[in-house]
């Protein structure tokens, strides 16, 4: 009996070879994961990871919430203790809250105009205590924004399609284009294709496999200008009995895994992608996506990486 054929290491990408009905793709274009971790809250929830990874828009409005929320905090509990414990506070209630909080404020940021102290043995630990709450959270704030500045990040930019175009002496190839999408120099680039197909097995059950694609160039020097990344459809090929319909039927996806050295930030940084069946594009080739202007220096135009025409 012929042993059934275990996936070698670098065929396994870490997902499930089960099928599932209406299941979308898995990695999503920007290299995100299409799975939703349902889990302890508590048991994930790292402040330091969120403060990294969020958007900048969430990470200021989370920075501004704290620093305000602390801060009216602090102003309540002195307004509490009384107003006549901090010299210089006049006027009547809701002046003097305000004037309590602007003196937060000042006490937080250990400014200290020196219009407002506190007075008495109670507002004095208060304000001794609040002044080290905002040394630390200034530390934290000022730690967390070096880092979203410092952490490296592959900024690749993919076409938006596969195209499956001739290809030699009446062959064809499976090829996708990416380029650097910042101005950053990126070398000694590699990349890795995994090709994902649903098969049925001997048993007539459903089952996804996964291939990795032979590329006719898998690593090169340097991305100064873009990347076609082809894979020769010869008989070696797992597509090489597939016709147009069979990757949408088979529900192809295909996943991207590229690695690369940042100059810039002096480390090795990743990327990854994916594109499903509706994304491939049967008969067709990519356009040039850079010229030679008059001054004979090589142009290269972001926005038209990907735009393909058919033939």
């Amino acid at each position: 009996m012929e042993k059934s054929k275990t996936p070698t290491p670098s065929n396994n990408l870490g997902f499930d070879n089960k099928v599932d009905s209406g299941k979308k793709r898995t990695i999503n274009p920007d290299g995100s994961f299409n799975i939703i971790r349902k889990n302890n809250f508590w048991q994930e929830f790292s402040l330091f990871r969120l403060a990294i990874t969020c958007k900048w828009r969430i990470y200021w409005i989370i920075v501004l919430s704290v620093y305000l929320i602390l801060n009216f905090l602090f102003a309540f509990i002195y307004y509490n203790i009384g107003a006549e414990n901090i010299s210089g506070i006049t006027g009547n209630n809701c002046n003097q809250f305000w004037q309590c909080f602007f003196f937060s404020l000042q006490t937080f940021t250990t400014v200290g105009y020196g219009g407002l102290h506190p007075l008495g043995m109670i507002t004095n630990a208060v304000a001794g205590f609040e002044a080290f709450l905002g040394l630390m959270t200034f530390a934290l704030a000022t730690g967390t924004l070096y880092g979203r500045f410092s952490r490296p990040e592959a900024k690749i930019k993919y076409s938006n399609n596969v195209v499956v175009s001739p290809y030699g002496n009446e062959g064809k190839a499976l090829m996708f284009m990416l380029c650097n999408n910042s101005k950053g120099n990126l070398v000694e680039l590699s990349a890795k294709i995994n090709f994902s197909w649903v098969d049925i097995d001997v048993h007539g059950n459903s089952l996804r496999k996964f291939e990795v694609l032979h590329l006719e160039l898998d690593k090169i020097s340097m991305l100064a200008l873009t990347w076609t990344i082809v894979h020769e459809i010869n008989e070696e090929s797992p597509v090489y009995k597939f016709t147009p319909e069979d990757y949408i039927k088979k529900d192809v996806e295909i996943f991207i895994l590229i690695t690369a050295y940042d100059d810039t930030f002096a480390q090795i940084v990743h990327s990854r992608s994916s594109y499903t069946a509706t994304e491939i594009i049967y008969g067709a080739k990519f356009k040039r996506a850079f010229y030679t202007n008059d001054d004979g220096l090589q142009v290269l135009d972001v926005s038209n990486i990907g735009e393909y025409e058919k033939v």
